[in-house]
């Protein structure tokens, strides 16, 4: 069953955890620039915005990559980076339409999300419910609703009355 990582911006209280817990996980030290994940603030719109890696079916981050540094486990959906195999060219950041691969700034390699390996520690910690993981039907179907209830075709789960 694939899973995917959900984010609702509307939940995001900008608290900066998942930027938090994401670097401890990944380095070992609580340091947003080290973090695979970013938040983006839209300061005039009170909104913020988890970016993360998207898992896409055709990477252009790998398509580009010179040494095939940018990868993915092998049966696995998780993103990998082959430190040792990247030059730092930054053709990974270039490419990434989300903007969710970074470089290091220290090791100069790419850095991107590898969902902890199927565990993701910033859903753990994200209290308002901004960043879920589950299955990608359930996401898709969740999806469709939102966008029949912003149609006006029905009302929203919290005004329905069974």
């Amino acid at each position: 069953m694939q899973k995917v990582l959900v984010i609702d911006a509307d939940r995001c209280t900008g608290c900066r955890q998942c930027e938090l817990v994401c670097s401890y996980e990944h380095e070992g030290v609580y340091a947003p620039t080290l973090s695979r994940i970013r938040l983006v603030k839209f300061e005039d719109r009170c909104l913020n915005v988890p970016v993360v890696c998207g898992f896409c079916d055709k990477p252009p981050c790998e398509d580009v990559c010179p040494t095939g540094a940018m990868g993915q486990r092998a049966g696995q959906p998780y993103a990998v980076v082959r430190e040792e195999n990247c030059i730092g060219c930054k053709e990974c950041v270039h490419a990434c339409p989300l903007g969710a691969v970074a470089m290091h700034p220290r090791k100069g390699v790419a850095m991107r999300c590898d969902l902890c390996q199927g565990d993701p520690a910033c859903v753990k910690v994200c209290a308002p419910g901004a960043l879920r993981y589950e299955p990608l039907d359930a996401a898709v179907r969740q999806k469709r609703r939102a966008r029949v209830v912003a149609l006006g075709v029905l009302r929203s789960p919290e005004e329905e009355e069974c």
